[in-house]
């Protein structure tokens, strides 16, 4: 045989002679009972011990056992069984004397079932009349005394493991409905619902704003009816600076409180109004424990699980769970602020960024009126219509006008900037040849070239790659890309360009020897208003524009406008667009 099977044999074995020592003890002779708690309730009475009580239904079940045992004789065995459950000690044949004349005195045992944490457990109890002993009697109450403490421990390992199952449970529970929080005001709700079943029956969650004000969030009922009262209650409640629970008593010193005793005082110097006194009290206030709500060494608020039952004793593993509840809530809530507070940046950014955006708008149309009135101007002056113009002052009028078309130029892009950025950008999207768009934008800076000494190396790739775009601003994206390329080129350099395609995607690549870009600069170039170089005596003509004008118009057409680059070494832009289908090939 296995052994598998040989632990099986075993256990059927063991559970046979519990079984059957069971209903030994049932119809034993002797007259014994189990009671568990202070008011020792009856949770085990075998035939003899109802007979003697007179008991003739189940009711007695749950039962304190001077009820169950009336008169004199009852009062003895309750005290009796408080000093068993007091000092812990087993009593051994304890007369209790006859009221009745004609019956015999008892004696009682009691012995005290132990749990690991050193308090009584429950109480066995065996009654006999006093008379000789008897053998056969002595052997059944050793028999029941063990099976008795045999049955408890049992049932003290099935306890155990099943709270330890509830709790693994609920921290599984409480850690889902804070992982599914995603502002504030969820985090604060999901955290108003985490009522202990182990520990309290509802609970009260404060928390900390601004300048250590305490905002009673929420007061959570699992019963709806009483629910309706904590919603009541959470409208006139308000803590105050010297209660002895929740936040007011966490700001004082943040650590685990438990109040087990004097519950109506404190009730009553944290009522604040007669009303909510009679509120709390319908909702049933027994033991309290708070625990702050701390995450990154700062006091958030508290949680307060409130018990149903007063003198109720928090032991080690219940601070530990309500521990680990308060620090998932805390962490959450504490990821809810910083969340909430960067959509208030995010919002407050954006709402700046419009009215910048507004701004220029604005102020470019205003400046464009009068930069073209200059520009008129000196145009009739240099034609001599306002009278004769020497030599010297048509140079000074053509100096006036190369920097009234410059000013523009950039008045021009600003507006650009502003169109893309509100979304009033017209697009005309049809076929565009790659190759000879790239041509066409080359013949427009082709006098720069040798302007700046420079050497442009032509335009490679397959020249029937089509893309689909508008062409007006693939056009000004190419020109863009091609001056940068020769403003920071130094004379002697190269320039070339190349098209490629794969699929689905079409590529206008520009490449330079120039001076390059560092990597931690080669996404903020693209943003509006940035240059290489920043000094004011270095600065390039233009606002810093340019880029970021273009990579909006690329990625408005589906696209996407980079670069690879190292510093000292060149750059090389990359603009895609999506490829246009070949009629001949079909949508397939």
């Amino acid at each position: 045989m296995s052994s598998r099977g040989r632990t099986g044999s075993a256990g059927a074995t063991e559970h046979s002679i519990q079984e059957a020592l069971r209903r030994c003890m049932q119809q034993a002779p002797l007259p014994f009972a189990i009671t568990r708690g202070a008011k020792h309730a009856l949770v085990y009475a075998n035939v003899a011990f109802r007979r003697l009580a007179g008991i003739t239904s189940g009711d007695a079940l749950g039962a304190p056992i001077s009820s169950v045992l009336g008169g004199t004789e009852g009062q003895v065995l309750r005290n009796l069984l408080d000093r068993a459950l007091t000092d812990g000690n087993e009593l051994t044949d304890e007369r209790i004397a006859a009221t009745d004349g004609g019956a015999s005195d008892w004696h009682c045992s009691v012995w005290p079932v132990i749990a690991d944490n050193g308090s009584v457990e429950a109480l066995g109890i065996e009654i006999r009349e006093a008379q000789p002993a008897d053998a056969a009697l002595e052997l059944q109450r050793q028999v029941a005394e063990q099976m008795l403490l045999g049955a408890l421990r049992e049932r003290g390992f099935a306890d155990d493991a099943e709270a330890g199952r509830r709790r693994a449970a609920f921290l599984a529970e409480s850690g889902r409905l804070l992982a599914e929080s995603v502002d504030q005001s969820s985090t604060l709700v999901a955290l108003t619902r985490l009522a202990l079943p182990m520990l309290g029956a509802w609970c009260i969650v404060d928390i900390l704003e601004e300048g250590d004000a305490i905002n009673r969030l929420g007061i959570y009922h699992p019963d709806p009816e009483k629910q309706k009262l904590a919603q009541q209650l959470q409208v006139t409640w308000v803590p105050e600076p010297e209660d002895p629970f929740g936040a007011p008593a966490m700001l004082r010193n943040a650590r685990t409180i438990a109040i087990t005793n004097n519950i109506e005082a404190t009730l009553a110097a944290t009522a604040h109004t007669p009303g909510n006194l009679h509120l709390l009290r319908q909702l049933g206030i027994g033991s309290l424990l708070t625990i702050p709500l701390m995450a990154r060494k700062r006091l958030l608020g508290a949680i307060t699980f409130v018990g149903a039952q007063r003198n109720l004793a928090y032991g080690p593993e219940d601070l530990q769970l309500a521990e680990d509840v308060a620090a998932r809530g805390a962490l959450a809530l504490d990821n809810a602020q910083v969340y909430d507070l960067a959509l208030v940046l995010q919002r407050s950014a954006e709402t700046a960024n419009r009215a910048k955006t507004a701004f220029l708008g604005a102020m470019s149309h205003e400046l464009r009126t009068p930069l073209n009135a200059i520009g008129g101007y000196i145009d009739l002056l240099d034609m001599g219509l306002r009278g004769p113009v020497t030599d010297k002052q048509h140079a000074d009028f053509a100096r006036v006008r190369t920097n009234q078309q410059h000013l523009a130029i950039l008045i021009t892009e600003i507006l650009n900037f502003v169109r893309v950025g509100s979304g009033h950008m017209p697009y005309a999207v049809t076929d565009v040849t790659a190759c000879e768009t790239m041509q066409h934008a080359i013949d427009l800076v082709d006098p720069l070239f040798a302007q700046k000494g420079l050497f442009f190396d032509g335009v490679t790739g397959d020249k029937s790659i089509v893309a689909r775009a508008d062409p007006e601003r693939v056009t000004q994206i190419l020109v863009n890309l091609l001056s940068n390329a020769i403003k920071f080129t130094a004379t002697g350099g190269h320039i070339r360009a190349e098209c490629a395609a794969t699929t689905d995607t079409v590529s206008i690549l520009v490449s330079d020897t120039g001076i390059g870009i560092a990597s931690e600069k080669q996404e903020a170039i693209f943003e509006p208003f940035i240059q290489l170089r920043e000094s004011l005596s270095d600065r390039e003509s233009g606002v810093g524009l340019g880029l970021a004008i273009s990579r909006d118009l690329a990625r408005a057409m589906h696209g996407d406008l980079t670069v690879e680059s190292a510093e000292g070494r060149g750059a090389r832009f990359t603009l895609s667009l999506p490829r246009a289908v070949d009629p001949q090939k079909g949508d397939n």
